[in-house]
């Protein structure tokens, strides 16, 4: 009986073996037929008279990641979340002002995910520009969030669902606090730093925030909620203090509505008109005209619109820019991180170049690894000894890694609402002898010197150990207090009046002196073609990560043989609840992802608003 079960499985392999073989040609074979019949793809057409309909998704970020071409099988399951690019927004609404194809403008919000401050007073800046031209702005969506509705109030005119709402509510920072925890697994989180207002580990060390960190964060959070408030009112036309005055009326506003949030955001100003899409689809059409196809209003959407503008390059210099966004970490990595051996690979690339004019740093990012900073730092200055100007512009956040990297910089610009500063640093060893304990177990050994297994986290640090960490601690701030200060044109004592950890708004910082000038990534890039003196005569060269051709090519081959549903992906537990196991979740990594070769870290929790 088993050589007759031997035989089965057997032929079982030979004919599974045989229809992977079969399916690996096949597949092949359709690789072939795309690579040989693919070639330029001819433009989207605009429509004259059209409506330009910037319907972002997901997170607003500097640069997305390249997709991976098999998620479109598993979409279901697919927990990346949708990105749209920030500059991919900006150009088409720049490109769309001065083209007199384009009349009007359409911004759908309703598939937008977390933007932060600076990104949404950008967005809204375009629009502004838009409306400045002469053309008609809608905005349109079943509900706005508070970070929708500053791009929203730009508009002409704003529509939303009869079931929906606005609901403004100010800035918040709230963290989970973890010290009660680790006394009761017996686990000890040794803390070195410098700064008093350096909080990023106080949830390791503290049961709630300090009163420093609410002085700062309450300083700063108040500041962008100003310019949030100061911007809505002046694009609605409502009386200053208005939005104030709403908030803590909620409750008796809402009450004279009936309890119907849509009725209240119309009585308030927030909202011109309540319809459902079908309403709106038909208003537009009526001012517009109606699309090819009879079934909406005359339209182009925002990402066909760019590549039926794009014209390509058209001049031998170039500014290059060199982007770090997230946490600075050691290595290589994706465009979700600032990876230092990455990013030290595109500088040094775009300074070997003879077609760089200028390199332009865009930073968005609370920080890191002081290691990977430095290396980041280091090559930036390399290139400024060829006579490569650095320019850096800082987007919703550059504090502390973020900071440290632009610096010695050639020119700081900062938008109005950065979160900048945070010039302190910090380092963090938890040791789980107590733990050990707790559960019965013991470690002990022998080393040759005092400093042989000092690091090991099965035993307390002892303070020889905690004294050279301090003083090394001690010596990273200072290193980055006279980077400062030779940067900026300061001294080490001013900068130290305004370091200690602290974090700032770009306003406040023009003024303290931690940036030259206020402005986005448009007048940085324009900076940076003075300096350079190619005004006029560039191209923009974004560094980043281009798609596996074997990924691409696979992804083109799936897309002409599949369709799938046009939903947005599953991005796991979401809410409150997902907020809140998202942040723990992003705690402890944290303590499980330091790899500083020094043990230094220059980062800033507190930078995250959204």
């Amino acid at each position: 009986m088993q050589g007759v079960w031997a035989i089965v499985r057997a032929i079982g392999k030979f004919v599974i073996g045989l229809g992977g073989f079969t399916i690996g040609v096949l597949v092949i074979i359709g690789l072939a037929i795309v690579a040989l019949s693919s070639g330029p793809q001819p433009r989207p057409s605009v429509p004259d008279g059209a409506v330009l309909v910037l319907w972002p998704e997901g997170q607003i970020v500097e640069i997305t990641e390249n997709p991976d071409p098999l998620e479109i099988y598993f979409d279901t399951f697919n927990r990346r979340p949708a990105q749209t690019s920030i500059h991919d927004i900006t150009t088409a609404l720049r490109r769309a002002t001065s083209d007199d194809r384009i009349s009007a403008l359409a911004v759908v919000t309703d598939s937008m995910g977390g933007i932060a401050p600076s990104h949404q007073h950008t967005i809204a800046a375009a629009v502004r520009d838009f409306k400045a031209s002469g053309k008609k702005v809608f905005a349109i969506s079943s509900a706005y969030s508070q970070s929708d509705y500053l791009i929203a109030a730009e508009a002409d005119k704003i529509y939303m669902n009869p079931q929906g709402n606005v609901l403004l509510n100010g800035f918040a920072r709230y963290r989970l606090y973890y010290k009660s925890l680790f006394d009761k697994i017996g686990a000890t989180v040794n803390v070195f730093r410098v700064g008093t207002f350096k909080s990023a580990v106080e949830p390791f060390i503290r049961d709630d925030m300090s009163e420093e960190a609410k002085e700062a964060n309450t300083e700063f959070l108040g500041a962008l909620w100003q310019q949030y408030v100061s911007s809505v009112e002046k694009a609605r036309g409502l009386e200053a203090g208005q939005i104030g005055n709403d908030i803590t009326n909620i409750s008796a506003n809402l009450n004279a509505a009936q309890g119907d949030f849509a009725k209240l955001a119309v009585e308030t100003g927030l909202v011109d008109e309540l319809a459902p899409r079908a309403k709106w689809r038909d208003d537009i059409a009526v001012e517009f005209g109606s699309s090819s196809y009879g079934d909406s209003f005359n339209q182009i959407h925002y990402q066909a619109y760019l590549a039926a503008t794009d014209n390509g390059r058209s001049s031998s210099n170039e500014i290059a820019v060199i982007t770090a966004q997230g946490e600075i970490v050691m290595g290589e990595g994706p465009v979700t991180v600032a990876a230092a051996d990455t990013i030290v690979n595109y500088i040094r690339s775009a300074r070997q170049n003879s077609r760089t004019a200028a390199i332009l740093l865009r930073v968005d990012s609370p920080g890191g690894s002081a290691f990977a900073s430095e290396l980041i730092r280091q090559e930036l200055v390399m290139a400024q000894a060829q006579g490569i100007k650095v320019i850096a512009s800082f987007g919703p956040v550059a504090a502390s890694g973020g900071y440290w990297i632009s610096a010695t910089a050639d020119e700081i610009w900062a938008a109005p609402s950065t979160i900048t500063g945070s010039i302190g640093i910090f380092g963090v060893i938890p040791t789980y002898e107590g733990t050990l304990d707790k559960i019965g177990v013991s470690a002990d050994g022998v080393g040759t010197t005092p400093l042989a297994g000092a690091f090991n986290v099965t035993r307390p640090l002892s303070d020889l150990t905690k004294d050279i960490i301090q003083q090394g601690i001690e010596s990273g701030y200072e290193q980055f207090k006279e980077l400062v200060a030779g940067g900026r044109n300061m001294t080490v004592d001013e900068v130290d009046r305004i370091g200690q950890g602290r974090v700032w708004i770009g306003a406040t910082a023009k003024e303290l002196g931690l940036v030259d000038h206020l402005g986005g990534f448009d007048d940085a890039l324009a900076a940076a073609a003075r300096a350079a003196g190619v005004e006029g005569d560039f191209e923009t060269v974004f560094y980043v990560e281009q798609p596996d051709p074997f990924d691409q090519l696979l992804s083109d081959f799936l897309n002409s043989t599949i369709s799938t549903g046009s939903g947005n992906p599953v991005s796991g537990v979401s809410g409150p609840v997902g907020d809140l196991l998202q942040q723990a979740k992003s705690d402890f990594d944290f303590l499980s992802t330091l790899n500083d070769p020094a043990g230094r870290y220059l980062i800033c929790f507190e930078c995250k608003v959204r």
